[in-house]
């Protein structure tokens, strides 16, 4: 249809502007031109054949003339005396036209002239040939010049032998103008020019008229489409005119009626189908804020089973590490203390998986990327897994490629996390052989080991000859709670371990992939692309602190341990007074700030949950007076979540510290804030 409207009335802006005119009035400046040239031709061809059967008559006439004056000039040339022809030559000379007459002898000497001279100088070749009839001798564009011989016309007589021959008197000579010719010729080229155009213009209006009517069902019908074109309902063309246009009105109606009939199918279609997309969003959103009611219940759940679980955590680890350092025990009793802390830190991993699994699913894990230098940090891995290797007399290979950058950018908890994840599986399922670490540089398809983007792409590996894995079960491993495996070895793990090393690695852009056959071994993979760092400086030493530090050199420090629960309380009060410091107690955020004002303490310990006042808040009033540099502050927090960690140190903590609390991380953190050098068993020998 549009198409239709552009070719009728709606050119588009490419055309010229005779084209931007409707039909009727291209239809009308075309006859006009066509008649208008027509009516020009004519008049033009009518004046022609008119002035040409003027300028006949006129030579005719004036020819006459010039024949009359030679016949009555004989005797004046005879007796050779213009008085003779004086007459004759004024009568001619008054006829219209004539400008000037001349009586000349048969020699060419003129006998007598009258009026203008002749404008062109006589030829004398016609003398020969003696002409008996009048000519023209010259003609210019504003006259003629005739020449009229004069001859003698001898009488017969009865006496005569011989028949006397006529005898060249002379010539006249007249001389007419052509104005008349001229004036004329205009009278009828504009007389035919007047006609022509007003019968051009009668037969224009009849045109018109017929344009008109014939162009009318064209201009309703394009009308019909203008408005059906700006979306108006109920649009139809007027059948009318020749059976053409009949015909094309007709197909418009019903191409309307049935793009009106689709029109109103599609309508009726978008709204069925927007109240059912309606009806599902309300059904999404119902859903998704059910879903954030859950999610929120689920992790506030998590959140507060975390902090219960932690709070008596805190209290035994803490004393199991206590014990272990009691050099007085025996070996039974040494080996129930190990006990009793592989089952809490058994717990409290647990507790961390289930924590993160939690926040891998609900999306709020993020990464924090670092520079990390990868031998030292390979070193620490196989540092931490070489224990247990050696409990179950298992070979372990650490393999490296040469060309491995010294430092990339990646979360280094979390590579840590999925290292030794992957690793500790592949030694509980080890009973005898060999485990390793892999570490490749890959390459590109032409060989190059790092982009231009100075990223290197390294592929991670774990392998083992352990039990295998079915190739059936191999799919429901990264699952959550699924293990492979026979019943006692599933029954040393909760099920949870591959599945967030899975979600981890997607979250660094990889991908953990498996290769493993029954009762050969298993090998786990996966490749991560990572920006390489520029090392300035060699890493400062992050080894834990030996479990024999028995004190630090210097005064003795005051450390004020503030939490709400009294077991947690005594197992800090008793780590820290073995050591040497001087100790004091508060079970709230009130009681803290009365005892720093009262007791002046080098170091708080605040825990964070306690009622009447919390440790943020009391944190934040001692940040009012006192600064991290005079007042070390150290929070202590049950709930381990990254928002906890960002609210203890914006209210002004120095370091973040998640119970259950590590001796040697909290000893790590205690030195740094007083700057202590610590002094271990083997340094009192």
């Amino acid at each position: 249809m549009r198409s239709m409207l552009l070719r009728f009335g709606r050119p588009s802006g490419r055309d010229g502007g005779f084209r931007r005119l409707t039909f009727q009035r291209q239809l009308s400046i075309l006859f006009s031109l066509g008649v208008l040239c027509m009516a020009l031709l004519a008049s033009v061809a009518s004046s022609w054949l008119g002035g040409r059967q003027v300028k006949e008559t006129m030579m005719k006439q004036s020819a006459g003339a010039a024949s009359s004056l030679a016949s009555q000039s004989t005797l004046a040339l005879l007796s050779a005396s213009a008085d003779n022809a004086a007459e004759a030559m004024r009568a001619t000379l008054a006829l219209p036209g004539v400008l000037g007459v001349g009586l000349h002898k048969a020699d060419g000497r003129p006998l007598a002239s009258r009026g203008q001279a002749p404008s062109i100088q006589p030829d004398q070749h016609w003398e020969d040939a003696r002409p008996s009839e009048a000519f023209v001798e010259a003609e210019t564009d504003e006259t003629w010049q005739f020449i009229a011989p004069v001859w003698t016309k001898p009488a017969a007589t009865p006496f005569d032998v011989v028949e006397s021959s006529p005898e060249f008197l002379g010539y006249v000579r007249v001389v007419h103008s052509k104005a008349a010719l001229t004036a004329a010729m205009a009278n009828i080229f504009f007389v035919n020019l007047l006609s022509s155009f007003f019968f051009a213009g009668v037969f224009l209006l009849l045109v018109r008229v017929l344009a008109k009517r014939l162009t009318r069902p064209l201009t309703d019908l394009a009308d019909a489409m203008t408005r059906a074109e700006r979306g108006e309902a109920n649009v139809r063309a007027e059948v009318d005119g020749p059976q053409d246009l009949r015909v094309m009105a007709q197909v418009f109606n019903s191409m309307i009626a049935v793009l009106q009939e689709r029109g109103d199918e599609l309508a009726g279609h978008r709204d069925r189908l927007e109240e059912l997309v309606r009806k599902r969003t309300q059904e999404l959103h119902t859903a998704k804020d059910r879903a954030e009611v859950a999610n929120q219940a689920k992790s506030a759940f998590l959140a507060r089973m975390s902090h219960e679980l932690r709070t008596p955590l805190n209290a035994i680890l803490g004393y199991a590490q206590l014990l272990k350092m009691d050099r007085s025990l025996g070996e039974r009793q040494l080996h129930g203390v190990e006990t009793i802390h592989s089952s809490g830190e058994h717990l409290l991993m647990l507790i961390v998986d289930i924590l993160d699994l939690s926040q891998i699913e609900a999306g709020k894990t993020e990464l924090h990327p670092s520079p990390l230098q990868l031998q030292p940090f390979l070193r620490g891995i196989v540092d931490i897994v070489r224990i247990r290797v050696e409990e179950k007399r298992l070979g372990f290979d650490l393999r490296c490629d040469a060309g491995l950058p010294a430092a990339v950018l990646v979360d280094e908890k979390r590579l840590r996390q999925v290292l030794l994840n992957l690793l500790s599986n592949a030694i509980k399922f080890t009973e005898a052989g060999q485990v390793s670490l892999a570490v490749a540089l890959l390459t590109d398809d032409a060989g190059a080991t790092e982009t231009a983007l100075g990223r290197v792409r390294l592929r991670f590996e774990v392998s083992d000859t352990g039990a295998g894995i079915a190739q059936n079960e191999v799919a429901r491993i990264f699952e959550p709670f699924e293990q492979a495996g026979d019943a006692r070895s599933r029954a040393a793990g909760t099920g949870l371990g591959l599945a967030i090393c899975r979600q981890l690695v997607r979250l660094m852009g990889g991908e953990v992939l498996v290769d493993s056959v029954l009762q050969q071994g298993s090998r786990f993979w996966f490749d991560l692309t990572l920006p390489v760092q520029e090392v300035s400086q060699p890493p400062a030493s992050t080894s834990a602190l030996s479990d024999d530090i028995q004190g630090y050199e210097g005064a003795r420090r005051k450390v004020l341990v503030v939490d709400d629960v009294a077991a947690n309380r005594t197992m800090l009060v008793d780590m820290l007074s073995g050591l040497g410091f001087q100790t004091l107690e508060a079970g709230n955020g009130q009681q803290a700030l009365a005892q720093v004002r009262a007791e002046a303490p080098d170091l708080v310990l605040m825990d964070q949950a306690m009622p009447m006042m919390d440790g943020q808040q009391a944190t934040r009033l001692l940040r009012q007076t006192y600064a991290p540099r005079s007042l070390p502050i150290l929070a202590l927090s049950a709930n381990a979540s990254a928002q906890d960690r960002e609210q203890a140190l914006a209210a002004g903590a120095n370091a973040f510290l998640v119970k259950p609390v590590m001796r040697a991380a909290l000893l790590t953190e205690i030195g740094q804030c007083l700057g202590l050098t610590w002094v271990s068993h083997d340094q009192n020998l």
